[in-house]
């Protein structure tokens, strides 16, 4: 397992990617379980490299047709098209270009200029397929159950209804406990960053 690193340690080895980085884009893969604080440590990575909210890839803008309630733990994300996005920025493309679908079935499109950086923040973003797709890996150091219920009050305030406040309970804590059991994501990961709590 990766000693554990500060959100300092992040930053300096992610601007020591841009500036080592030839044609390509370099990507860098921030995960954790759902309350964890993925969005919080990408946006404010992003914010410190001058790079936009917008040209953040977050996996939740990725939900499959296949996704919802009754759908396997691979089931909920395209994974496909997160990994052409990656690909277009590690082959140097100029545009950061896709079809966004959120949970609950919008879609629309995301234009905009690829930033220096490719900040990639989502669950379960450390397994085999994933295993080229960045040039650095950050996981955030908070058990599914602890995260699951920050996770919980955040959604509250947020407005969700009381069938998606429990999904917490009976789907996305304990696949979340499946996926590290299974996965290792620590192992996988080139840092393993303390939660903030």
């Amino acid at each position: 397992m990766p000693t554990p690193a500060t959100y300092d340690d992040l930053l300096t080895r992610t601007r020591a990617l841009i500036d080592a980085t030839g044609s390509g884009v370099p990507v860098v893969g921030i995960s954790g379980h759902g309350g964890a604080g993925k969005s919080t440590l990408a946006l404010r990575l992003a914010a410190d490299l001058g790079i936009t909210e917008e040209q953040v890839v977050a996996t939740d803008a990725f939900h499959a047709t296949t996704c919802g309630p009754d759908a396997g733990m691979w089931e909920q994300t395209d994974w496909a098209l997160v990994e052409r996005v990656v690909r277009t920025a590690r082959e140097g493309g100029e545009r950061l270009r896709y079809d966004y679908r959120w949970w609950s079935g919008e879609t629309g499109a995301e234009d905009h200029p690829m930033p220096v950086v490719l900040i990639v923040e989502g669950i379960r973003l450390f397994h085999d397929r994933t295993t080229n797709w960045f040039d650095l890996s950050a996981w955030i150091d908070m058990d599914a159950d602890e995260a699951g219920a920050r996770a919980v009050a955040r959604n509250v305030l947020q407005g969700d209804d009381e069938a998606e406040l429990a999904l917490w309970d009976t789907k996305w804590i304990p696949e979340g406990r499946d996926y590290e059991r299974l996965e290792r994501p620590q192992e996988r990961a080139d840092l393993v960053i303390r939660a903030e709590r």
